[in-house]
């Protein structure tokens, strides 16, 4: 085992683990509200660990939308993990399936971003996946503990969103996908992402105007990416 690299890839990460804390607080709390349990509260992140997806499921579940739905929708919400995993994808090809396997299921925008950048910046497209298991490792124990803190703290606070705590998924993500934008394709997946989630958010009941950006926006950079990569081994 790389411990050097595994402690790297958790040092990079310190800062996302920290603004973390907020996110999995509101989570727990929100979780607490919607009447699951403490066990279901932890068991959803210990196993599905995945912040966006889990907000939106203990939203459904508290208005009382049937588990397929719930499902389907947390599918369409993570489709841009396909997107993450492509472009991850020429550093890691070395690695066997369990490796795979195990970096796949720890993949979260924090991690992404941290670990994308440092391969990047080695310059080389052989990733230490001790790196980004480092990088998994931190998110996923902060994750647990302020889910848990949350979950004991949700009968003492009623309201969780009057204390600012919603605004921590969106600060999360515009500090990951800011220092990201690195072509004018990124910038254009960004723009139209946000142009149709304000738009959707507007016009459209429910929370359907995530899953519409999101399956948007992973369409079009799936595209993008491909007519790139066309391009560059054209003759």
């Amino acid at each position: 085992m790389d411990l050097k690299e595994f402690f790297h890839g958790l040092k990079k990460t310190t800062p996302f683990m920290l603004g973390l804390i907020p996110f999995g607080l509101a989570y727990g709390i929100m979780a607490t509200q919607a009447k699951l349990s403490l066990g279901e509260t932890l068991l959803m992140s210990l196993l599905v660990f995945a912040g966006s997806a889990q907000f939106m499921a203990v939203g459904m579940i508290k208005e009382g939308v049937g588990i397929g739905f719930i499902v389907l929708s947390t599918l369409l919400i993570n489709l841009r993990h396909l997107l993450m995993g492509l472009s991850l994808a020429p550093f890691l090809n070395k690695l066997n399936t369990k490796w795979l396997y195990l970096l796949a299921f720890g993949l979260t925008d924090e991690v992404y971003g941290t670990t994308i950048g440092h391969y990047q910046q080695e310059g080389s497209y052989k990733g230490n996946p001790y790196f980004m298991l480092g990088s998994e490792a931190g998110i996923y124990f902060f994750w647990l503990i302020s889910s848990l803190a949350g979950a004991l703290l949700g009968t003492l606070i009623k309201d969780p969103l009057s204390w600012g705590l919603d605004f921590a998924m969106p600060a999360t993500f515009l500090s990951i996908v800011i220092g990201q934008i690195k072509s004018w394709q990124i910038l254009i997946v960004f723009l139209i992402a946000g142009i149709l989630a304000i738009a959707g958010y507007l016009l459209i009941p429910g929370k359907w105007y995530i899953i519409l950006a999101t399956v948007t926006a992973t369409i079009l950079g799936t595209i993008l990416e491909l007519l790139t990569e066309k391009r560059s081994t054209a003759p």
